[in-house]
């Protein structure tokens, strides 16, 4: 079986801005770069998950969603970084789809198509529905004190497991 590094998408491979829709808009945070080349080295696969609602409230389309994730690959592909696979819940929160963090929809649904053991597996977000989403799957929740991370901290005693929390992406390289 393999193993996967999850990866919530903004505040966490890329820098926080809320409903972020432009490829311009787009940057990568410090050591970030040089943090998942390891992972990926370490023979870890790379699968982000991400909850893109502003789709779902008309302030962008799905078309933008793929020119930011064009840009997101170009900016990693410097570290020769490469994402597995991107799978995203374009939904308005209030319409109930199956697939919205922090449902494990998408990341049972990326488990089983690459055939992982989500329990060598691990979730880096920065929300609790990142957190709760990894610990309803099965996999280790880690928590980036990164965009929506240092509010997110503040109800850290709520799971009922270990949740490991870093300052920044480059840091979770003591994972492996």
């Amino acid at each position: 079986m393999n193993k996967a590094l999850f990866l919530d998408r903004d505040g966490v491979i890329i820098n926080y801005i809320p409903y972020l829709s432009k490829p311009e808009q787009v940057e990568i945070p410090e050591g970030a770069g040089q943090a998942l080349r390891q992972w990926q080295d370490a023979g870890y696969l790379l699968i982000i998950i991400t909850n893109q609602s502003g789709v779902g409230r008309g302030y962008f389309s799905l078309d933008d969603v793929a020119q930011v994730h064009a840009q997101v690959f170009r900016e990693y592909q410097q570290f020769e970084v490469s994402f597995h696979d991107v799978l995203i819940c374009p939904h308005h929160p209030d319409e109930a789809c199956k697939c919205r963090k922090p449902s494990p929809y998408l990341l049972l649904q990326a488990a089983k198509k690459y055939n992982v053991d989500l329990s060598q597996s691990y979730f880096i977000g920065d929300a609790p529905s990142d957190l709760e989403c990894a610990i309803q799957a099965g996999c280790h929740p880690v928590l980036l004190l990164t965009g929506r991370g240092t509010s997110t901290v503040k109800q850290i005693e709520k799971y009922s497991i270990e949740v490991t929390i870093f300052h920044e992406i480059y840091e979770t390289i003591k994972l492996i």
